[in-house]
């Protein structure tokens, strides 16, 4: 066995470690942490899919850098409680919402205002 660290994986949304892989009662409070960490990831993923930000205009509008945000959306760092707060209130602000499901997963909902409003703060690249 190496000592390396678990290789991570997304795959839709899913988050999987090898380490996750095994079951143990040991295990149990670190892959509940785990799969809160990944359905995270996914909502970051799709909320900012829903606005079409890259990854830079999110971070901007965060105040973190593109690599944050790649290493949020991969599943790789757990968030600090100010950036999802920071988060949390730009969804609310492009009318996205996200509604946690009892079995782990997420609904999300998205105003049509979402839609028309691209905000004018947004800069899109020009072809």
């Amino acid at each position: 066995m190496s000592n390396q660290s678990p290789r991570r994986e997304t795959a839709g949304g899913f988050c999987l470690t090898r380490a996750n892989m095994k079951s143990g009662p040991s295990d149990a409070n670190r892959k509940a942490d785990k799969s809160g960490q990944c359905a995270f990831a996914a909502k970051v993923r799709a909320g900012r899919a829903v606005l079409g930000w890259s990854q830079t205009e999110l971070a901007r509008r965060v105040g973190l850098t593109q690599r944050a945000i790649h290493k949020l959306e991969k599943g790789d760092t757990e968030p600090r409680r100010k950036t999802v707060e920071a988060l949390e209130e730009i969804w609310r602000h492009q009318n996205i919402q996200f509604n946690d499901r009892a079995d782990g997963g997420f609904q999300i909902e998205v105003d049509a205002r979402a839609f028309r409003a691209a905000d004018p703060g947004v800069s899109r690249r020009r072809k």
